[in-house]
């Protein structure tokens, strides 16, 4: 947490054969965050995680969620706290203990195992904190369980949706909007030989070119149709619904085959001002493992107006939505063998990625692009074509050059990739209220 830790062995009486630090001092090795006795702080907290969750909770302390991504929230009071990747909350906490030393830890969330996280909530004018860890350290739920989660997503409500100029998404006609049902999947890619995500059985990948750049180019072509149906060279269309349905809590049948029907820079063509309803529906993985994700909207923010388990249910499903008071956020997790729906306007020109928040997941395809009226759009800057026309790709003016220049700097510069471990770096930021 905030960039300290402890390897777990050397909190204990065993090493396990390793050795630690001849200095394993508290100060040593995980951050404090100051406090005073009766003071109330705001702690912003953000999950800058790779393949988990985490849950956050403080020794002998409360917390109460008033802020979600730019939001501000009814409070909302918690002994700890869920947080999916790329999600950020602040919370209130109250410096109504004994001045000490208060561990707030972390604990991982929808993977079996991840190291615990440690921060000292240290009070002004407590003694020097040792890894003793003195007094019962915060609880947290199990890893698998599912009803945290879903009593904060259950007690999250915009204070003041109406001061949001999108609001009007909540009350549009049922004709007026346009549904969209993304079904997460893996995949097997024949042509790439590769494990891969899909979004309705579409993997993302990535192009030489700005996306954005290829749609303002399609749509200024002359002969050009008419937003949205300009056709983008070298780009897939998502569909708005999964090309074959199964029932998503159990293992995908031998009927809908585990290859992907398409890869490429994909995108769904979004009007200007349209009312979209996207209903993230989770699904099991080839390995028949049903997991946790999370979705990050770039460009936008968006309504969380429901949430279940099973498949989602066109005709009764929206019966349960929120429409008087959702959280607006831009981060939305989606629970194993369930779905979530958000709602937004496309009310942003431009070309604006929605991708899971797990880095792994996103740059093995689950994701793709909104395109909002590129034709609105001003020309892309000379340096928006950089990359493309300096690059070192095959088929570019300079592979030519790269071939007679010297290796070792040829090499140099080569994207080289490497896959990394499991990562889990939750940041804590503090203010003082009163």
């Amino acid at each position: 947490i905030n960039g300290g830790g402890i390897f777990s062995p050397c909190l204990g009486d065993s090493t396990e054969g390793l050795s630690c630090a001849d200095n394993c001092s508290a100060e040593n090795y995980i951050k404090a965050i100051e406090v005073e006795a009766g003071k109330t702080y705001r702690l912003r907290i953000i999950a800058g995680t790779e393949l988990v969750g985490v849950n956050f909770a403080i020794q002998g302390h409360n917390m109460t969620v008033v802020e979600v991504e730019g939001t501000v929230v009814e409070p909302y009071e918690v002994q700890n706290l869920d947080i999916m990747p790329a999600q950020r909350y602040s919370v209130l906490v109250k410096a109504d203990q004994e001045p000490g030393n208060y561990w707030g830890t972390t604990a991982v969330r929808y993977r079996s195992t991840a190291p615990t996280g440690y921060i000292n909530i240290k009070y002004k004018d407590a003694p020097e904190a040792n890894l003793n860890l003195d007094g019962d350290l915060p609880s947290h739920p199990a890893w698998d369980v599912t009803q945290p989660s879903i009593d904060l997503e259950n007690n999250l409500f915009t204070k003041t949706p109406s001061s949001f100029d999108d609001a009007d998404v909540l009350s549009a006609a049922p004709d007026s909007i346009r549904r969209i049902i993304v079904v997460g999947t893996q995949a097997n890619d024949k042509v790439l030989g590769q494990l891969r995500w899909t979004a309705n059985n579409v993997t993302m990948t990535m192009s030489n070119a700005p996306i954005i750049v290829s749609a303002y180019d399609a749509a200024a072509a002359d002969g050009a149709a008419l937003w949205p149906d300009t056709k983008i060279p070298g780009t897939v269309v998502v569909p708005d619904r999964p090309p074959t349905t199964w029932n998503y809590t159990e293992p995908v049948q031998d009927s809908v085959g585990t290859y992907n029907g398409d890869r490429g820079p994909s995108y769904i063509a979004l009007t200007e001002g349209e009312v979209v309803e996207i209903v993230l529906q989770n699904a099991r993985a080839l390995n028949e493992v049903a997991e946790m994700h999370s979705w990050h909207l770039h460009g936008h923010s968006f309504y969380v107006v429901g949430h279940g388990f099973g498949t989602f249910d066109d005709e009764t499903d929206p019966a349960s939505y929120n429409l008087e008071n959702p959280v607006r956020r831009d981060t939305a997790s989606v629970l194993p063998l369930g779905w979530t729906a958000i709602r937004f306007k496309a009310n942003n020109p431009g070309a604006w990625a929605f991708h899971c928040t797990q880095p792994s997941h996103a740059v093995m395809g689950m994701g793709f692009n909104f395109i909002t009226a590129p034709d609105k759009l001003e020309p892309p800057p000379p340096a928006a074509r950089s990359c493309l026309e300096n690059s070192l790709v095959p088929g570019t003016k300079t592979e030519t050059e790269s071939e007679n220049m010297p290796a070792e700097k040829s090499s140099a510069l080569v994207p080289r990739f490497k896959a990394a471990a499991v990562a889990v770096t939750v940041l804590v930021g503090l203010s003082l209220l009163g």
